[in-house]
């Protein structure tokens, strides 16, 4: 794919970092930056080029991808891109924001000749490994056309759902789906086994039923071994997710009281000294009390 534009790519984590990787196996040539050494280390190892600031990626790239975990850091990110992204340039923003932080953010790149698009995710790091991320975009259409391949290559689902902002608001309504079946699946887990049913028999009939079996397939490992580090679903990460959902609703006037019942137990959580845990620490959280008065 000789013909791809310069790419930059800024927040090489769990997900930026086999990201970038298919990039450059695509055919792009990446220029990557990370603050954590680690991370960046492992980009250079999958043949990333290493630059010591997000204002040089800017420098150098045409097309920049962020994938970054708060909002405060993606404001100060693209700050600093642009003050070396030439006119014409595109920003376009992985991580999961706020609509109404996305529009700003489109309004500010615009007042440069910069075209900003986000375009949230979903897949998990088994996602972004495998290279079968579905990508949500919202912005204008050329910049999305020009974005297309980039996408494809991490990403087997990718959807154009129009102005600046939908990308987001279609992931809020994702998360919101996936953090309402993962805390039934886990008090269902509980439920079964206060009466004697194992884990193992459990997963099986719920591979038979109804319940998702997306979600059954990245969940079946953590509930088994039953570990709680923050691997996959971080306490912190969902507060803040669910916590836009809660607030995108509000906006909107919609009245959801699962999703503000779920939000309030999640942010006691975060707020109680679990903001380090995984989200396979419910059960453990149900136990200690924490949620009693709900």
């Amino acid at each position: 794919m000789a013909d791809l534009p310069s790419i930059g790519f800024i927040g090489l984590g769990a997900m930026g970092n086999p990201m970038s990787g298919h990039l450059v196996a695509g055919g792009c040539q990446v220029s990557g930056f990370d603050i954590d050494a680690g991370n960046m280390a492992k980009a250079v190892g999958r043949g990333v080029t290493q630059a010591t600031s997000a204002s040089e990626v800017g420098s150098n790239a045409e097309i920049v991808q962020l994938c970054l975990p708060s909002m405060a850091v993606v404001e100060l990110t693209i700050d600093a891109l642009l003050t070396t992204l030439q006119p014409g340039s595109i920003i376009v923003d992985h991580s999961t924001i706020s609509p109404d932080l996305a529009e700003s953010l489109e309004t500010k790149c615009a007042a440069k000749q910069i075209t900003f698009l986000d375009a949230p995710l979903s897949g998990a790091t088994q996602g972004a490994e495998a290279g079968t991320l579905a990508v949500m975009v919202g912005g204008d259409e050329a910049a999305y056309q020009r974005c297309l391949p980039l996408f494809e290559i991490i990403g087997d689902h990718v959807f154009h759902l129009g102005a600046v902002g939908n990308g987001q608001c279609m992931k809020l309504c994702q998360n919101l789906i996936l953090v309402s079946t993962l805390t039934g699946l886990l008090e269902s887990r509980q439920l079964a086994e206060s009466v004697g049913v194992d884990t193992a028999k459990f997963l099986d009939v719920m591979d038979a039923c109804l319940a998702p079996k997306g979600v059954l397939a990245i969940t079946r490992p953590k509930l088994v071994d039953g570990t709680i580090d923050n691997t996959i679903n971080g306490i912190e990460m969902i507060t803040k997710d669910i916590t836009l959902v809660r607030k995108l609703a509000e906006k909107n006037g919609q009245h959801l009281p699962v999703m503000n019942k779920v939000q309030s137990m999640f942010a006691k959580a975060n707020e109680s000294g679990y903001s380090a845990y995984d989200l396979f620490a419910w059960p453990e959280l149900l136990k200690s009390g924490l949620f009693d008065e709900f």
